[in-house]
């Protein structure tokens, strides 16, 4: 949905940045549709850092503050260093109020410090002769006068499940590491006494259906410590994120970054990359961004070497999850915890038990002394709890398993690692497996076909033309009376031209499942809004569309059109084609004219 307000800025920088995460996404926006019914569960993201879940809480914010419908979305960062409580629930009230106020009045959020200083806050509410939140103010700057940091905490936090009685709305409360809130938050203002029990606070406004919670967490064992702690009984609905995309996601993410950094990148490589990274989108970014002086992009040596670069003490990947590892290797320091860690991330791709684990060290831990080892190991996340307490697995990710051992292996085992060769080995394993790579191969060749008609739309955007040879490059359309219906829309695509082209672009409306259109461009005149807008499908002869895939583009395409109407802009056209690499079905192409569709296939859009 990237055509819409960022009222509030996304850390990932240019929004078309935001990759996949389509199953992710939908599933939180069904999971709000159901706020206004007072239906929805309060929920828990976890994952471990860097997994996107910032990404998602601040794209849904966006999303339902450009809906401007009956979710008021408040989103806030626990951040992680140290503050007195009232300097905490200050920030906490005084954002809650600037989004709420953005969120009325349409404004756009400050980026820095994220909210607006009380005396505009006040002088915004009484514009719009909000009481009720002209009273709140009053009630704030008693409290900081007086240095009542418990009573500013109590009204801040439930500030939205108050608002949501007096104007009569839904909110969603969107917290961002909550798990900060037991370690960083002191009860005195000289910082002494930790206020480690401070998201108990929440133990019953998290059951509130009127503005029910959607909290994060990067530090899974902790989190979910925490949760056990403070909100047992199932309060929080655990939704784990994964940090990869799917493949065909993670090659979109590819072509995106190299796109946006204009880093030329080849087939092979763009390949290369994906199964290397494991269509991980933080990594993916990492390797765009690298300092590594030799990066070239078209050549999959170069692609290794970036990335060995990026694993080593001088690389960016090495010292992200430096600090994550030391955190908690610091709390058993030893080589018996290094050796575990070792183990488990070697055969990450299965479950140990304890005795395995314990043969593995030669049974010189008694197993009280393991069982603290596997507890701290899997508090902070770097190993992963099995089917029951006696198993435990590492974490499934190739690119922590060389970093893990860049760090530990030549202490543990007098062997250093040998990066860049085994990531070459990688690459020569999955061309010496023809069946793999050619799977993985046939998926990119069918991305590509939607990475193809970007190019060439963007090509001529930026050249400030309209589509090159447009009409020429579809397919005739057999019967006349749907051909003349559609030619006034024809003529206008022809001699138009598009201010914004996307991929992979997202649609929601209100009490609607979220649509997905492959490539959209749009561009506007003093006679309306116009779009053009691809379904795309990459199959031999023997799998053309189905009429059900038609009808679900049919349907893709007149949300659009509502989604225009209900920004209150004029429609000039919306210009829907049909693109199959190897044509259609008789009955499906007639439908599909008939319904206003044009049709392409790859023999004709090469034209």
């Amino acid at each position: 949905m990237q055509n819409m307000t960022y009222a509030m800025k996304e850390r990932i920088g240019n929004p078309s940045l935001f990759c996949g995460r389509k199953k992710e996404m939908e599933l939180l926006l069904k999971w709000v549709s159901r706020i206004p019914k007072e239906l929805a569960e309060s929920r828990a993201l976890l994952s471990r850092r860097k997994s996107g879940k910032t990404a998602i809480m601040l794209r849904l914010f966006n999303i339902l503050w450009n809906q401007n419908d009956k979710v008021v979305p408040f989103y806030i960062e626990v951040l992680d260093e140290d503050q007195w409580l009232l300097d905490f629930a200050l920030r906490y009230y005084l954002t809650f109020f600037t989004q709420y106020l953005s969120f009325l009045t349409r404004t756009i959020l400050p980026e820095n410090p994220g909210f607006w200083k009380i005396e505009k806050l006040e002088r915004m509410a009484a514009e719009i002769g909000h009481e009720n939140m002209l009273e709140e103010i009053h009630y704030i700057k008693k409290y900081i006068k007086a240095e009542n940091a418990e009573s500013l905490k109590q009204y801040a936090f439930g500030a939205p499940a108050r608002f949501a009685g007096f104007d009569k709305r839904s909110f969603l409360v969107m917290i961002d590491e909550i798990q900060f809130m037991t370690k960083h938050i002191f009860l005195d203002k000289d910082r002494q006494i930790c206020h480690k029990t401070l998201p108990g606070a929440y133990h019953g406004l998290v059951e509130s259906k009127t503005a029910p919670m959607l909290v994060s967490g990067s530090y899974v064992g902790w989190m979910s410590r925490m949760m056990f702690d403070f909100f047992k009984g199932g309060r929080l609905k655990r939704t784990k994120i994964s940090p990869r995309l799917s493949f065909g996601e993670g090659m979109e993410a590819v072509r995106r970054y190299a796109g946006h950094h204009a880093i030329p990148v080849s087939e092979e490589s763009a390949l290369a990359m994906n199964i290397l990274t494991q269509s991980d989108p933080y990594y993916i970014a990492t390797l765009f961004r690298s300092d590594f002086a030799e990066e070239d992009f078209t050549d999959t040596e170069s692609i290794v070497r970036t990335l060995a670069y990026e694993i080593s003490r001088d690389g960016k990947l090495y010292h992200t999850w430096a600090e994550y590892i030391d955190s908690t290797i610091e709390e058993v320091n030893d080589t018996y915890a290094k050796q575990i860690l070792l183990f488990l991330s070697r055969e990450r791709h299965k479950e140990c038990t304890r005795k395995e684990i314990s043969d593995h060290l030669n049974g010189e831990l008694s197993d009280r002394e393991l069982e603290m080892r596997l507890r701290t190991l899997a508090y902070g996340d770097l190993i992963t709890k099995g089917t029951s307490d006696f198993r435990h697995s590492g974490i499934p990710d190739d690119i922590l398993d060389l970093i893990f051992r860049e760090r530990y292996q030549e202490e543990i085992h007098q062997v250093r690692p040998d990066t860049d060769s085994e990531l070459t080995a990688r690459i020569k394993e999955l061309e010496d497996d023809k069946s793999s790579l050619q799977g993985a191969l046939n998926e990119l060749r069918g991305r590509m076909l939607e990475f193809i008609v970007h190019r060439e739309l963007n090509r001529c955007r930026k050249k400030g033309r309209p589509v090159r040879n447009f009409r020429q490059r579809l397919r005739p359309v057999a019967v006349q009376e749907y051909a003349e219906k559609m030619e006034d829309m024809l003529t206008a695509c022809c001699e138009s031209r598009f201010d914004t082209v996307w991929m992979n672009y997202y649609i929601q409306l209100p009490g609607a499942a979220m649509g997905e259109l492959d490539v959209l461009a749009e561009g506007a005149d003093t006679r309306g809004t116009h779009a053009l807008v691809f379904g795309i499908k990459n199959r031999d002869e023997k799998y053309p569309p189905s009429m059900r895939e038609a009808k679900s583009f049919v349907t893709k395409a007149e949300m659009l059109r509502q989604r225009i109407r209900q920004e209150g802009k004029k429609i000039r056209f919306v210009c829907p084609v049909y693109l199959s690499a190897k044509g259609f079905k008789e009955d499906v192409e007639e439908w599909l004219h008939e319904h206003g569709v044009l049709t392409a296939d790859m023999e004709t859009w090469d034209t």
